[in-house]
């Protein structure tokens, strides 16, 4: 792929992701494609990991929602992905960080996520150890964690730390994913935070609409939402009240520019469909 043609790309995908220039180019792979979905296995398995927790909220939600990391989605992120990594660029980056990485037995956040190394205050390198997916959580624009990396913030267990056993209990009690619904769940994770240039979809970090089409408080739920994403294998299942419109997720995945690639849309009296090869993710309105 010429540079001319992933400089392009790269435009193109910072019209609906948000991110700077040079963010969006790091993360254009050589297939032609916006880079949104183009993920090391290993990644996606975590990406699609990440949405379970991201996406269970409240009496509804699913055991996920435990880990608590649903509260980053009331955040200001930027998500960014790479080939084998996820970049959350964000104001507060320890903050959001602290969210992600275990402290103790009594705040697991997400099981088996370690601290690698950090700038204090400003960037942080995670791995999840049982995946080997990469995340990291700057507040630079382009998607870097600058200055010399430490592992010494003992708030978050670093990757000195074996797993616990309640996290080994945790991550095996999560259900099986297929490959396709993989691709879907983590679409639906660095999605999070986009919109369409031409007005017709934004999903708002999950807790806005930027395009205003509604007085923010006329939506259902939207001071305290509650939501379940799940599934196994090729079947999975998201309803959720509060922000975004169910219709955005879904024309978000399916965007002929920013979509994920293969996935079709289709309507029902209770929602959407948005499939991808076997797999389905219903999306209840």
């Amino acid at each position: 792929m010429s540079n001319s043609v992933k400089k392009k790309a790269a435009r193109s995908r910072m019209k609906y992701s948000g991110e700077l220039y040079k963010a969006a180019l790091a993360g254009i792979p050589n297939d032609r494609s916006h880079g949104l979905d183009s993920f090391a296995p290993q990644q996606r398995q975590l990406n699609a990991m990440l949405a379970l927790g991201l996406f269970n909220r409240g009496d509804d939600g699913a055991s996920p929602k435990r880990w608590t990391i649903n509260t980053l989605t009331w955040y200001t992120i930027k998500v960014s992905p790479r080939w084998n990594r996820l970049v959350f660029i964000a104001d507060a980056p320890m903050n959001v960080a602290q969210y992600l990485v275990p402290d103790s037995e009594n705040h697991l956040r997400v099981p088996g996520m370690r601290l690698r190394g950090g700038v204090f205050g400003s960037g942080y390198v995670l791995e999840h150890v049982p995946t080997g997916g990469e995340l990291v959580v700057t507040d630079d624009p382009n998607g870097k964690v600058v200055g010399r990396l430490s592992d010494t913030d003992h708030r978050m267990l670093s990757l000195d730390t074996p797993l616990l056993s309640e996290e080994k209990r945790l991550y095996a009690a999560l259900p099986v994913m297929a490959p396709d619904a993989q691709t879907l769940l983590s679409g639906v994770a660095v999605r999070m935070s986009m919109a369409d240039p031409g007005r017709r979809w934004a999903t708002g970090n999950w807790y806005w609409d930027p395009l205003q089409r509604r007085g923010h408080t006329e939506v259902e739920g939207y001071d305290d939402p509650q939501r379940r994403l799940w599934g196994e294998g090729d079947e999975w299942e998201a309803q959720w009240t509060g922000y975004p419109y169910a219709q955005d997720v879904a024309f978000a995945l399916t965007d002929p520019e920013a979509g994920v690639c293969g996935a079709k849309l289709s309507t029902g009296r209770r929602g959407y469909e948005v499939s991808l090869g076997q797999s389905v993710l219903k999306i209840r309105r």
